[in-house]
This record gives C-alpha cells, structure tokens and sequence, in this order.
C-alpha cells in the first residue's frame, strides 16, 4: 500500500478479510452457499483506502495483514456512476502500489465498456473490473451481443466466471445503500439490475460473494435478508468515533447565515474570501514550520444554476480583490455539469473533472452549481461560499461533507484553526440551517452517515488569554510599521537592481543587467519578523524612528513579508495579570496524563516501524540496519538455546507421513495399509518457511536472516527449515517478541527527550508507537491557543480562552452550569477550563477500564485556585457526572488509581452528581484515603449508593 491505513482502518480490513476467507470456504464447500457481508463505514472513513487494501491482499497477500493470497480471485466494482467508478478507480492508484504502479497501470485494473465483451470470455483472476449499472439497462449494448462484442453478452460471460472452479467472483457494491431492493422491483430498474446480477438472470448463477460498502447499511442489509438462501454474515463496523479520533476528518464545520433575511450575498463572499487567505497564510507557516509538503487550500463557490459569464466574471473580480495572489490564468476552475471551460473578462475558468481537483494543486478557486458528485472529496477545500438556497440544504450539505477530510490524513495540533471548515450561506437563516446540521450529524436516515464531530452555526473563534499591556501593543506597532517601510523598500527597489551586502554591512546595488543568464533574485520568504511580545524586545533594527532595508542572506536580498497591524487590546488582554498566567500555565502544563496502552498488532512490525520513525526523524540512519542484525542473531540464539523443543518440531517439518493402502488382486483382494516417512521436497520446506514473513512482520527480518545464514555457508533448504520450525515453537516466539519490546523500549528511552522539540507528524507517531512499548506511559498537556466554539451558547468569564469580550460560550447542561457558577463565586478560583471531548494534546484524560476494555474519561473542568495558606496557585478537578450512569463505578476507580500514582498534583478532586428528588447536589472528595478506600472496595454498580453515603460525601454548594 500507498498508504499507511489508520489503526481503525487496519482493524476493519482484517475484520473483512476474515469475513471473506469464511465466505470463500462456505461458497466451496458448504454445496456453493451464497454469501453477503457489509463494510459499513461513516462518511471520510476512507472506505475507498480500506476496500483496495482488501483486494490487494485478496490478490497478492499480505505480510503485515498476516494475509495468504486467494490466487483465484475476481473482483467486480459495481456503482451506479461512471464517474465515480473513475474516482473509485483513480483512489485505488493513489492507494495501492500493487494494484496499479503508475497513473493508467490496466493491468489489475479495467473499466468495463460496451465492447467490453469482445476481448472476454470469463474474468480473468486477479482483475478489478469496474461496472455501472447502466451498462446492463434495457437498451445497454452489453446485453445485445452483436458484431461489437463477437456475439457474447455480458451475462454469459459473467455466468462462466462463476461456474468456473477456477475463479472466486466477489462483487463489491459501492454505495450500496441506494438502488438495491430486497428481491426484484419491476417499478425501478436499477432495483432490477442489481437483483439481476445478484441473483442471476434467467437462471444463471447467483454471484457467490457479495460486499455491500455503505455509510447506512441498514438497505443493503435489508435487501439481502431478502434474498433467496443467501447467508448473511455479520457487518464490518467502523464507528464515527473511531473516524473523528483517528484525526481524518476535521474537528469543526463552522456555518455562517445572516440573522434576517436580507441581501448579504457581496458582505459574505468578502468574509469567504478574507476566511480563505487567513487559511493559505496559516497552512504556508505551518507546512513551513514543520516541514510537510505545502497544501494548497482550495475555496469553491457553489452558485446558482443559470449564472452567466458575467456573473462568474463578477464573483472573479471580488475574489482577485481581496486574493490578489492568485493568477487569473490557472487559479479558476468549474466543474459545472455542461463540462466546458471558457473564458470571462480576463479570467479562464478551466473545467476540470471533480477527481481530479486534489491533485490539481495550481487551481484555488472552483464554482460548482449542485452537489460535485458523489465520492467526490478534496481535503485541500478549506472554505465555501453558496449562493444556493434555504430550499436546497441537500446541495449544500452533501458538498460540505466531501469536504471534511484533513489534507495531511491527521490533525493539526500546532494550529486549531486549520482543524476546520468555513461555509458561508448568505441565502439561509438559522431555521433552514438546521436542515444542513442534521444531514451533517448524521441525523437524517435518508443520507449517508456521518462522523463530523462538531457543527457550529454561529462560530466564535476564543484564543489564550495571555496578557498584553499598552507597552506590549506599542512594540508590535513598531514592529509592524518597520515591516511595512521594508516592503516598501523592496518594491522601490526590486525593478532591475538586486541589492547585497558588502563585508562591512552596508547596502550596494547592482544594476540587474550585470547579474548574467539564470542569476534571478531568489523570491524567499522569511520568518514574520513581526513576533515580538514586547517593545523591549524589538531589534533596534526594527526601531520606529529608523529606516530599515530588506533583511539579507548571503549574498542576496530576501523579499521581506508583509505584516498585519497588530490586533488592538480588548477585554481579554487585561483578564490575568501577567503574573497570574504565568501560575495558570504552570499549573496547567504540570498536570500528568497517563495514556491507554495498546497491544501491538505484531511486536515485530512495531519494531520495524519504530526503526523507520527514527530514520525519517534523522535521528538515527542506522536503526534498521541495527534492527536487522540483532534480530537474525537473536533467531540464531534461541534456535540454538532452545534445541530441545526446537529439533522435534524440526523433524516434524521435514519429515511427511504418507499413509499407503495396498490392494492384492491375487490374494483375494488382500489390503494391507501402512505408514512410512518420506522427505518434504524442497518446495514443500519453502512453502512451510514462507509462513514466516507474515509471523515476523513481513520479509524484511527474514530477508536479514538468510542474508547471514548464507554468509556463514548454511543450505537454503536448511535455512528455510529453520525459518519454519522456529515459527512453530512456542517458546522461542515468544523470547523473541519479549526481546522485540525490549529492544522497541531501548530506542524508545533513548529518543523520547527530542520528542518534544521534533516536527509535529513526528511527534504524533512516535506518539503512536510509544503506546504499544511498556514505559511510563506518561505526558503532560499542551497549552491550548485557539478554539472555535458556537456563540449561540452562554458565556463565562475567566475561561483561559477568550472571545474579544473575555468571555467564552460554553454548551453546558444544567449540572454543568450549575457547577461553573458554584465554583467562579468562590473568592479563591483565578481561572477555569472546560476540558475538550476530542483527542488533542490540550485534553486532560484518565484511563479507566470497562467490560469492554480500556477506554478514557474526560474531566468535565480543570478550576485553577489560591491556596490562602501558601499562596500559591493549585488546578482543581471539579466533575460533574449523573451518579446514575452505569460507568460512575469504574470511572471512580479510574480517578482513585491515578490519584494514588499522583497524590500532590490536584489541590482537590471533586465527583459531583445531581439529586432531583432530594433537591441538591452531591459530592466525593476524591483525594480523601477513606473516599478511595470505599471506591475501591464496593460491591454494588450502582454509584448513587457511595454519594448518598454523608460518611463519604457532602453536600455541594446550595439550590437556587
């Protein structure tokens, strides 16, 4: 693959490989019993990535997947759309390096056409045949034979394919929610065809195998109980949650609607197009900062159906005036149904089909009219602006949701901003807009299902509120208007001359014709110099009452870049002193977290994996080499300590029994049966050794251990011999994975400490892979800088972010509510912080365990409070949590283990739960020995009972 798949995407293809080797077996075995199973999969799961992951290990195997190859399979893509098969075709490229090589690599991969029965008799093995439906429709040449398919239909020649005992047909229906019946429905042919390949037309065989793909399974489920003895076998789920913290979808859709209806359509297109250049400014810093390919973020315009020339050229002209980066030549594309482009006032709006827009980097801007097509998405699209109506929210909502996908496949921890998407619909209210917000959600039956986490109608962006005094505002000025004068400068001066500097430091100019062929100024960007927290920290280059010229590299001027006036001071610079966020940051960023381990899928490939983290941080070139060497000394060692298992398991291998029955003819058909020892060929030791890639995490360690295997003189028949008994002894397995963490935890210990000062992919996958090692598990939070939040909701002040007003709106429910007021009236709580549900760095979580496993809860608020006695500033747990619900008992446990492993890092920790009828609230001081002591011992799973108990808990704060 391509493509490294998501931990939930890896699950999901095993599951449904697993699924298919059962079917396979059934379909062989079981009187060729007809089988059916369901990838049931959130909208921006990546289904596509997962299903060519599935095929290609179907056609080839698969080391990592632990997979062996079906040599016999066939595969028929089936949708109802010719262009989303190309999508789905062009994915399968971009996925799998098996499947296709090259852009246009046929070989695997074929789009079936209405010749297409001409140069086929059957499907061939280890094809992927893509086919809309509408190719087999009444009047579809596939069905007619004739000269143009050498007289064959398309029927026939599926109908010997599944008879063929050389061919195991799976048919993958994409989306298959739509057009699939239960049984046949004369009323919709799409209905008809899908039953007629399904079940076979006219008597010939049904299609053995069938995988239904679909973000709402519950149709194709339906329409297969349905079906005449077709066995269902249990869905594949993948869960919105599972989708959401992999970190591929954004965090956050933010909706902007006027509040009245009035004309709003100019103002909106502006707030689009500035919301889009703060997008392409923030993903330059930080693709630069952290070293990532550039993204390009793309804004569309979704417009009204009978818009004209001019009206395109008119949205064009606004766009260019607050965009004038982009170019009119390449920067516009349209992917309107009539597939023309064309040319407006000075601007070509290419057509481009939907496809292709990701890879089409040069194109920023694309109108669309409706939907762009289904399996459409773009993770570069970053912002929408529609002209669309209230009465059309399906237009909008199904374009939004091909938007949600992240463009690096993971979320951005350094800026919360570009964990978003901005759609601003000037011709919708708040009442229309939640139409748009339930197709979103996942809330409507009729769409596909979603795993978008968070959609904000009336967003509200709330940053840190570090301080900032009057003195801190003048330096940023002064730095802002030396920027400016340096801009200026450099536009002054950059026609014809280049400037330098000479070895004293002082400016020179030479005239642009001395330069020579090829010697062009080098149009580098710099740093924005305009990063100062202070006048005191402003370069006396930077001085306001000094000119100041281009900064300069070497021997050439770097084009300087323009600043932003700074941001004037509001109400959220003067709520903390200085002196009081430095001990609420301090307080913050000294809390532990402790992370849920996971158990590698294999110990083996977790190793090499790390080995591969430290070569592409350049931390250590040499891991797998090192890797490579120990392990094949390693196998040689235990294969020798352990001789006494070893050896019989080793005779086992080479040694076949062969059972011979004789029949006398002359002896009145005497039989006489016996069982003799033969050798295994050589092909038989090899075929036992191949088993051993997949167990060691695919062929690279065992590609190591022959190396050295031949270079010390050992057969290849012996080494294979060892390769497959080794794999077959318990004991020296497990040494080896036990020396694999090991040796995983040695590299760990050594590199944690650059951690935290590597580039940010870096960092989240070594993340990764430190969860699976048997260290300390142990991190502290990240102070978080920005948040988008829905400004529909209450606000609160002295939340550690803030709006312009210092204020933040929060989404609480009435214990909630009631526990921040309770605590802000306190005269010794300086700040709080509602602690997010997501998986970011800024999430303070405890794990806990449950039947299910391990899973993490989330604090509801983090109070940071004086200490009269010391003085000094403490975070507090306040957590309000319904006694009632069944996980209060194992999440008090969860509390009381951390606690006990960190006993001084919280001032207190309160369980806080509501009491209706007994009218208060009540709570569990959970720092408390005899508290934890109680928790830990009670036998009951009804928590009410421990916060009823007055011996234990108190009453929390009063009833208004």
């Amino acid at each position: 693959m391509r493509v490294e798949l998501k931990d939930f995407q890896t699950d999901a293809v095993c599951s449904l490989l697993g699924s298919l080797e059962q079917m396979r077996t059934m379909y062989r075995t079981l009187s060729g019993s007809c089988t059916s199973v369901c990838l049931a999969a959130p909208t921006g799961s990546g289904k596509t990535v997962m299903c060519s992951a599935v095929i290609e290990a179907l056609f080839f195997g698969s080391d990592e997947l632990g997979v062996l190859p079906d040599e016999h399979a066939v595969v028929i893509w089936l949708s109802d759309s010719p262009s989303l098969n190309d999508q789905t075709k062009s994915r399968f490229v971009d996925a799998s390096d098996r499947l296709a090589q090259w852009v246009g690599d046929d070989r695997h991969l074929e789009t079936v056409t209405n010749n297409f029965c001409a140069s086929h008799e059957e499907l061939e093995c280890r094809h992927v045949y893509f086919l809309s439906k509408d190719l087999l429709g009444k009047n579809g040449l596939l069905n007619k034979g004739g000269e143009l398919n050498a007289g064959r239909v398309f029927w026939d020649v599926l109908d010997r394919t599944i008879k063929d005992p050389g061919r195991n047909l799976y048919v993958f229906i994409d989306e298959a929610h739509r057009g699939l019946g239960s049984n046949r429905s004369k009323g919709d042919s799409s209905k008809t065809i899908y039953a007629d390949l399904i079940d076979g037309l006219n008597g010939r065989a049904s299609v053995p195998m069938v995988v239904g793909v679909s973000a709402t399974p519950q149709r194709f489920e339906q329409a297969m109980r349905g079906r005449f003895e077709r066995i269902q076998m249990p869905p594949v789920q993948v869960t919105p949650q599972q989708v959401q913290e992999s970190g591929l979808l954004k965090d956050t859709v933010e909706l902007r609607v006027p509040e009245e209806d009035e004309s709003v359509d100019h103002q909106y297109l502006s707030m689009a197009c500035e919301r889009f250049r703060e997008a392409c400014e923030r993903w330059d810093a930080y693709c630069a900062q952290e070293d990532e390919p550039s993204v390009s973020p793309l804004l569309i315009v979704q417009v009204r159906d009978k818009i004209d020339r001019d009206g395109v050229r008119e949205l064009c002209d606004q766009i260019m005036g607050h965009v004038p980066s982009l170019n009119p030549a390449v920067s516009f594309a349209n992917v309107f149904g009539e597939h023309q482009s064309f040319a407006c006032g000075k601007y070509i709006v290419r057509y481009i089909q939907p496809e292709q827009v990701q890879r089409e980097t040069p194109v920023r801007v694309l109108f669309a009219k409706e939907a762009v097509s289904n399996g459409w998405d773009c993770p570069r699209a970053e912002v929408i602006f529609s002209e669309r109506r209230r009465s059309e929210p399906t237009y909008i909502a199904q374009l939004v949701g091909r938007m949600v996908r992240t463009p690096l496949a993971r979320r951005v921890e350094a800026d919360d901003f570009l964990n978003s998407v901005a759609c601003y619909l000037p011709r919708f209210n708040p009442v229309a807009t939640r139409d748009v917000v339930d197709y979103l959600t996942g809330k409507k039956d009729d769409i596909d299902g979603s795993a978008v986490k968070d959609v904000i109608v009336k967003p509200v962006r709330v940053i840190s509120a570090r301080p900032r005094t009057q003195e801190d505002y003048d330096g940023e000025l002064a730095a802002y208007e030396a920027s400016r004068r340096a801009v200026a400068e450099w536009k002054r001066r950059e026609s014809g001359h280049q400037l330098s500097f000479d070895e004293f430091g002082h400016t020179r100019f030479f005239d642009g014709a001395d330069r020579g062929a090829g010697h062009d100024t080098p149009d580098t960007v710099v740093p924005d110099f305009g990063l100062v927290a202070s006048a005191d920290a402003v370069p006396a280059s930077l001085s306001a009452d000094m000119p100041v010229a281009p900064v300069f590299s070497g021997e050439s001027a770097i084009k300087p870049i323009p600043m932003r006036p700074p941001a004037e001071l509001t109400a959220r610079d003067r709520s903390f002193t200085k002196e009081e966020f430095a001990e609420i940051e301090r307080a913050f960023l000294s809390i532990p977290v402790r992370r849920i381990p996971k158990k590698a899928r294999n110990q083996f490939k977790s190793l090499l994996d790390t080995a591969t983290l430290l070569v592409d941080a350049k931390w250590n070139r040499e891991a797998p080499d090192e890797v490579n060497e120990r392990f094949s000394k390693r196998l040689a060692f235990e294969i020798d300590d352990k001789s006494s298992e070893y050896l019989p398991v080793r005779r086992d291998v080479e040694m076949t029994n062969t059972h011979t029955v004789v029949l006398d003819m002359l002896h009145d058909n005497e039989v006489t049966e016996s069982t003799e020892e033969v050798l295994t060929d050589d092909e038989g030791i090899a075929s036992a050794a191949r088993e051993a890639d997949p167990r060691f995490g695919g062929k690279e360690l065992t590609k190591a251990f022959r190396k050295l295997m031949f270079k010390q003189g050992v057969p290849e028949r012996e080494v294979n011999l060892m390769l497959a008994s080794a794999i077959r002894v318990p004991s020296i397995m497990s040494s080896l994975e036990a020396w694999a963490a090991g040796f995983q935890q040695e590299y760990i210990d050594e590199w944690a400490p650059r951690r935290d000062v590597a580039p940010e992919r870096i960092r989240q996958r070594f993340d990764e892979i430190e969860q699976v090692t048997t260290g300390s598990r142990i991190k502290k939070m990240e102070w978080p800088n920005e948040l988008t939040l829905d400004g529909d909701y209450p606000c609160y002040p002295r939340h550690i972010l803030q709006d312009d007003n210092g204020m933040c709106p929060l989404k609480l429910n009435d214990a909630e509510r009631y526990v921040v007021m309770t605590e802000l009236g306190r005269p010794y709580t300086v700040a709080f912080y509602r602690n997010p549900s997501n998986n970011s760095p800024s999430v303070f979580s405890i794990p806990y365990t449950m039947p299910s496993g391990r899973v993490s809860l989330r604090p509801d608020f983090i109070f940071f409070v004086r200490d009269d006695a010391d003085g000094r500033l403490w975070p507090t747990i306040v957590d309000p949590h319904g006694a009632y619900l069944g996980d209060t008992v194992p999440r008090l446990r969860g509390y009381v283990d951390y606690l006990r492993e960190f006993p001084s890092v919280f001032k207190q920790v309160l369980a806080v739960s509501d009491f209706p009828k007994r009218k208060e609230y009540r709570a569990l001081n959970l720092l408390r020995s005899d508290v934890q002591d109680a928790i830990m011992n009670f036998d009951g799973t009804a928590g009410e009972a421990l916060f009823i108990d007055e011996s234990l808990s108190f009453k929390y704060g009063e009833i208004e």
